[in-house]
């Protein structure tokens, strides 16, 4: 029996495969990651020269996403390329492995190209689409006689052009990219593409060293890879994860600030304890909802690449709203968890059962309870005193063990420190005991660390500068260091101050 593929399978493959324009980013971001994977492999590049570039020419209406991945050979270019479905990847090795998602621009430009060429060849093999005869021919009533293997055959064409022998690499193109689209507001792609992609953390989220260093002591490789969006190829920069130390929370009476005190982990695992997820989330205040889409809520990742969205694993937590009081992210480590074909969500197994149950114990609890635990602080003067103090108590410790920026701050340390415990006095002696014997302790403790930041000689400067410097050039350093944290936040001061040491260590004072 003679079995034909109908030519509408391929509008399900496009326009009806995802709910978004954006997606068409990811699919195509996914396989060039995969590509310079290969190339990483078979020894053409390191990780720090890869490269993935997304050109945005909202005037000429093209995009054109490259990568310098091993690239597909001539011999294997067609067929690669014009196989539906057919893909030979892996699902426990890459992150694209159905052979649709290159078909993910379709539906959005008049013309879609794939170039590429591989180390040792000659030649560049560059397929086209002529997508607005593809259209033409999926409109019911038109073409009836084609299958879907006589559609690509009609739409297409292959031309093989010269190349040099050493390069290799792989670019989208697409050309008259439609008016209605997103695709072309490069704000909204930049966007995209950082909650998205696989990115490094930006050098100012510090925390980002706490989670990478902790997911390294569990042997868990969180890949990163250099992306860059811009309107040209003059014009490009890099992009990053958008995490940053304060959110912006919104509230009933406006947009409040809460700030990340710490990073908690979690292990979402089966019964017999068999790791299948690892995440982190930031504890803060706790205030409320965040304010921006890009960060709020616990994100999963596979490969390091977005699976569904912010709101993902809203359902398993005691209050689903909760979700997005947070921000964190959850990788995903087994083999058995297979996202489905639109990657918004995982394939039904029992592994997923058991994923859902991990989930609703862990994090979905922890956070449901912690955000119920601020709100009744918040609304128990005592006890919100008692909190503030202990981060009061926590941060100075912090700057003792890391030593002072400068003399001003030194002095705002002790005077912080003052006026906790007369904060902390202002809690009645008929409060609950506990809380009484709490505000004795934490006093103590407050009188202690002051005592401590008196007597204190530890600036960092004095330490991390190293001795070919001069005193004169310390002073200078110093007095840097005194202006900064004279008008900007602590935390601002730490980052900058990391990437100038970071900087003179590496180029050297002369």
């Amino acid at each position: 029996m003679d079995i034909s593929i109908g030519k509408f399978t391929l509008e399900s493959l496009t326009t009806g495969m995802y709910s978004e324009p954006e997606s068409c980013f990811r699919e195509y971001i996914q396989n060039a990651v995969d590509s310079i994977d290969m190339a990483i492999d078979q020894g053409l590049l390191q990780l720090d020269e890869s490269r993935i570039e997304i050109i945005v020419d909202e005037d000429h209406r093209e995009i054109s996403i490259k990568d310098n991945g091993t690239g597909i050979s001539s011999s294997l270019a067609r067929k690669t390329l014009l196989d539906i479905g057919n893909s030979t990847k892996l699902h426990t090795v890459n992150r694209g492995f159905r052979g649709i998602g290159r078909l993910g621009g379709l539906s959005y430009c008049k013309q879609l190209s794939f170039c590429t060429t591989s180390r040792g060849e000659d030649v560049k093999t560059v397929v086209t689409f002529d997508c607005e005869r593809l259209r033409q021919l999926l409109i019911p009533g038109q073409g009836d006689e084609h299958t879907l293997q006589s559609v690509i055959e009609a739409v297409t064409n292959v031309t093989v052009l010269e190349e040099q022998s050493s390069s290799h690499y792989f670019i989208v193109k697409m050309e008259d990219v439609d008016d209605i689209a997103t695709l072309l507001d490069i704000e909204l792609v930049r966007d995209y593409v950082s909650q998205v992609a696989p990115l490094p953390f930006r050098k100012a989220f510090y925390w980002g060293g706490t989670i990478k260093q902790e997911l390294k002591s569990k042997g868990i490789t969180i890949e990163e890879y250099p992306i860059f969006v811009g309107r040209s190829f003059e014009k490009l920069t890099q992009i990053y994860k958008p995490y940053k130390i304060t959110q912006d929370v919104a509230l009933r009476s406006g947009v409040s600030k809460d700030e990340i005190s710490g990073i908690s982990f979690f292990d979402v695992a089966t019964e017999d304890n068999t790791s299948l997820a690892y995440g982190w989330y930031a504890d803060t205040e706790f205030s409320g909802t965040l304010a921006d889409d890009r960060m709020s809520g616990i994100r999963v990742r596979l490969g390091n690449i977005l699976i569904g969205n912010a709101k993902t694993l809203s359902p398993y937590f005691k209050e689903s709203r909760f979700n997005g009081w947070v921000l964190g992210e959850l990788y995903i480590l087994s083999p058995n968890l297979i996202p489905n074909a639109r990657r918004d969500d995982f394939e039904r197994n029992d592994t997923f059962t058991q994923f859902e149950n991990g989930v609703r114990i862990t994090v979905g609890s922890e956070v449901s309870d912690k955000i119920r635990a601020a709100s009744k602080a918040r609304n128990n003067p005592s006890a919100k005193t008692i909190k503030k103090a202990e981060k009061t108590i926590t941060q100075a410790e912090s700057i003792l063990t890391t030593g002072f920026n400068s003399s001003f701050e030194k002095e705002q340390v002790a005077e912080e420190l003052e006026a906790m415990k007369k904060e902390l006095r202002t809690i009645p002696k008929s409060a609950a005991p506990e809380v009484v014997q709490q505000k004795v302790q934490l006093i103590q403790t407050l009188e202690e660390l002051g005592e401590q930041v008196t007597q204190s000689t530890n600036y960092r400067a004095k330490k991390d500068i190293t001795s070919d410097f001069s005193k004169a050039e310390k002073k200078i350093i110093q007095a840097m260091l005194e202006v900064l944290t004279r008008n900007f936040a602590r935390e601002t001061v730490d980052s900058l101050y990391k990437e100038f040491l970071s900087e003179i260590k590496t180029k050297g004072k002369k």
